[in-house]
């Protein structure tokens, strides 16, 4: 099982955290993106929570969180800072 976890991508497991309320998904595998998103930075928490869990569009995050709509690069950035900080947390054993 660890290996296959370790072979999903980083947007796949947030996708299958996100069904835990709404589905099928790995149980142990959510467990440990939440437990990491917990250790998390309050903005980058609230924006995987608004990206995955709430599936808002990127206007509502930006004007939820301030971040400047254009260019739109600004948010897929301070997305992947969040998707890194989650991955690094994921790591840390």
């Amino acid at each position: 099982m660890p290996e296959r976890t370790a072979l999903r991508t980083i947007d796949a497991r947030l996708d299958n955290w996100a069904c835990a309320n709404r589905g099928c998904y790995d149980p142990t595998d959510a467990a440990r993106i939440e437990h990491a998103w917990r250790r998390l930075a309050v903005r980058q928490r609230d924006l995987l929570r608004m990206a995955y869990l709430w599936r808002a569009g990127r206007e509502v995050i930006c004007r939820r969180l301030g971040i400047p709509r254009h260019p739109w690069c600004r948010y897929e950035l301070e997305l992947a800072a969040a998707k890194r900080a989650l991955v690094s947390l994921l790591a840390e054993k």
